[in-house]
């Protein structure tokens, strides 16, 4: 199980897709249920996840509902509180 506790303002050296990645896993959620949640390709997401390709601002808003955490914990902006 992954630790989800980490965020940007804590370990600045996770990116948002790694993230991303923890938090799909954490919620038993696929690259797929990404994918049809945001509109795009899984292979699409896979680039996301990866940092080759930007999320755009929809993209974070559709991610962060998906993931019913806020845009800001996403961008670290804020940190990730699991309670």
């Amino acid at each position: 199980m992954y630790d989800v506790s980490v965020t940007k303002q804590t370990r600045p050296e996770i990116t948002t897709g790694e993230l991303i990645k923890r938090l799909l896993a954490f919620n038993g959620l696929t690259q797929q249920d990404m994918a049809d949640a945001i509109g795009c390709s899984r292979s699409s997401v896979s680039q996301k996840c990866a940092g080759h390709v930007v999320l755009t601002a929809d993209e974070i808003a559709k991610t962060a509902d998906l993931l019913n955490v806020s845009a800001d914990v996403l961008l670290g902006r804020k940190p990730l509180e699991v309670k």
